[in-house]
């Protein structure tokens, strides 16, 4: 990432609501298990640790800490998704000393915090999305267990499409996985949980990607640019 930059956005999936979310719902579900633990009443408080829960896992109260990471960098060389922040730090000589004494790759469940590039020679077409039906179809598409029955049942991830609650804008963009640059994960593992075995998570690189952005209008002019500089 050393190109001049046509655009640049940190933490583009990161949106009030979702931040409603992720703050009030889990503090709603702590706080109500510590008073139902203390409290000499504690029907009183049953309703908050459900309303909490249900609201950390139907309302996106837990995805905020996933999607956090992710930004998106346009510049000369391609185009950069993921956890960019991240990747600036772990180029430190402290962070990147501590890496190789770890020498462990990092699961799929953490795709959105690594980063994925693709060159300008690579990317076969772009677009900003708005409309509210793709940006479903690319929800169903981003989530953890792919996009189907089918790959649910055999626990694999789609890696590539980067989607977070209530996104109303994404960029997309086609890719020839030959030239792209992908992370590394751990390979699929299979552990035994008290009576039941865990689902190996199987990845996938799939060839479309995406990230949200909050700034669509803008994200669509820096592309414009980025290609007549580089001749798209």
């Amino acid at each position: 990432m050393h190109e001049p930059a046509f655009y640049t956005e940190q933490r583009s999936a990161v949106r009030p609501l979702l931040v409603f979310h992720g703050f009030f719902w889990p503090l709603l579900l702590i706080g109500s298990f510590v008073a139902l633990l203390l409290t000499d009443n504690p029907s009183v408080y049953i309703p908050g640790v459900i309303l909490g829960w249900f609201g950390s896992v139907a309302l996106g109260g837990l995805y905020l800490g996933q999607v956090w990471p992710i930004g998106i960098r346009v510049d000369e060389a391609g185009i950069w998704i993921g956890g960019l922040s991240q990747a600036a730090r772990r180029r430190t000589p402290e962070h990147a000393e501590g890496r190789e004494q770890e020498g462990k790759l990092p699961r799929v469940r953490a795709r959105r915090r690594q980063v994925y590039f693709c060159p300008w020679h690579a990317i076969k077409q772009v677009e900003v999305v708005t409309e509210r039906q793709e940006i479903r179809k690319l929800a169903k598409l981003g989530r953890s267990v792919g996009a189907n029955r089918s790959s649910a049942a055999i626990g694999r991830v789609l890696v590539g499409p980067l989607t977070a609650p209530y996104m109303r804008a994404a960029l997309v963009f086609a890719v020839d996985l030959s030239a792209a640059a992908v992370p590394e994960f751990q390979p699929p593992d299979t552990k035994r949980y008290w009576f039941k075995t865990s689902a190996p998570q199987q990845f996938t690189f799939h060839p479309v990607w995406s990230a949200p952005t909050r700034h669509p209008e803008k994200l669509r002019a820096a592309l414009e640019q980025a290609g007549a500089r580089t001749g798209r």
